[in-house]
């Protein structure tokens, strides 16, 4: 199993940063999980620039997230929501082939 791990973070002393890395070794054997770095080189969302060659950071995240068995984030609290950040990644996932609901079982 090769979940995904994003921070909402930019910090370089991120306690959820932190936290994903312990996961990361801490996890059992059969499961890797990958820790996304790049958040920070995403370029700010904008739906003009998603067409048929998005930027190549968008591609990037897109394919890891296609390529893993789970999505795991963790993030800080940032005006009573989620920091802008993680926001962004969310916006370039949400309408991709890549960031799909699980099927129904």
């Amino acid at each position: 199993m090769r979940p995904l791990a994003i921070s909402g973070s930019l910090r370089r002393a991120s306690t959820n940063t932190a936290a994903l890395e312990a996961l990361s070794r801490l996890a059992p054997a059969g499961v890797a999980v990958m820790l996304y770095r790049d958040i920070g080189a995403l370029p700010h969302f904008n739906p003009d620039n998603d067409g048929e060659t998005p930027p190549q950071a968008v591609l990037s995240l897109r394919k890891l997230v296609g390529s893993s068995k789970g999505l795991l984030i963790a993030a800080p609290e940032y005006a009573h929501g989620a920091p802008g950040t993680l926001k962004n990644a969310l916006d370039w996932l949400v309408a991709s082939l890549e960031f799909r609901p699980s099927p129904s079982h």
